[in-house]
């Protein structure tokens, strides 16, 4: 045989060996249990022996790692405006998909759940699954039934990332907003206990929130999360959400009109909102 038959055969040998190995070689979900949030811990642990404790952990835990937390960076040092918003989109970006599979991973859990009480008994950790979200989502239901999964998968659901950028940019300026920038805070997020954050400097006489104060972005993404997943005033968008998703893919622009009372502006706030939307989406898919 010549040296470079030789050669050929050795290597389609050792291509077919890593093919063979490639499912064991890849590397297993990560499983963030210790980045998860006080109100994202499960209520129901103390209620499981070691091993569902452990079932349950993973079950609530982000699917993706953390991606790497960096301080908010100067975006006024670009003159390019289509460099601009793609440094800011590539800034948050990474963080809005984190929340969004831990979102959908659970989603599924939840539909498996579901599906498997029509035809059998739960086990005491499924059961405590399914209390410990209706403890994070802040559903006030007694039961695990029918109207109870419906309830909670019209939370359980993801936000479409556009809408999120968008909502961040209008709300940040880009980022270059004092809240942005000394805050972490991209979405205008109040808090109304005295010190939780910086009090604006144009509030009202008689009011009294303030501007809620963040670690770090990761922290201000998954609180706008939580905030549009389980405050009432938020449940036309949740119904648009559930509708969209019964008949196929949800977008942004599905979801607009549910954020009338995001803003004291109402629909100005929502039409401005969608014309960003419009203008934007070549920046955020290229």
């Amino acid at each position: 045989m010549k040296k470079t038959e030789l050669s050929f055969w050795l290597l389609l040998w050792a291509l077919a060996l890593c093919a063979a190995a490639y499912p064991f070689l890849k590397p297993a979900p990560v499983e963030d249990i210790a980045s998860l949030a006080d109100w994202q811990m499960p209520s129901k642990l103390e209620a499981l022996d070691a091993a569902d404790q452990r079932k349950l952990l993973k079950r609530l835990a982000y699917p993706v790692a953390m991606p790497e937390l960096l301080p908010v960076p100067d975006f006024e040092q670009y003159k390019d405006v289509v460099e601009k918003k793609k440094a800011f989109f590539d800034y948050l970006l990474p963080f809005i998909e984190r929340e969004n599979a831990r979102l959908l991973h659970i989603r599924q859990q939840i539909i498996e759940v579901q599906q498997k009480l029509q035809q059998q008994e739960l086990t005491v950790e499924e059961y405590a699954f399914i209390y410990s979200l209706y403890d994070e989502f802040k559903l006030d239901y007694p039961d695990v039934d029918t109207e109870g999964f419906r309830l909670l998968l019209s939370r359980v659901d993801a936000i479409p990332a556009d809408l999120v950028l968008i909502q961040a940019a209008k709300e940040s300026g880009w980022g270059s907003s004092r809240f942005a920038l000394e805050a972490y805070n991209f979405f205008g997020q109040w808090c109304f206990k005295a010190g939780c954050g910086v009090v604006p400097q144009k509030r009202s006489a008689g009011k009294y929130h303030e501007v809620a104060v963040f670690p770090h972005v990761a922290a201000a993404i998954n609180s706008y999360f939580y905030n549009l997943n389980t405050f009432y005033v938020y449940e036309d968008l949740r119904q648009l959400r559930a509708k969209r998703r019964a008949e196929g893919e949800v977008a942004g622009h599905h979801l607009v009109t549910g954020l009338s009372r995001y803003s004291e502006r109402g629909l100005d706030y929502v039409k401005e909102i969608h014309t960003m939307l419009k203008a934007n989406t070549k920046h955020i898919d290229s």
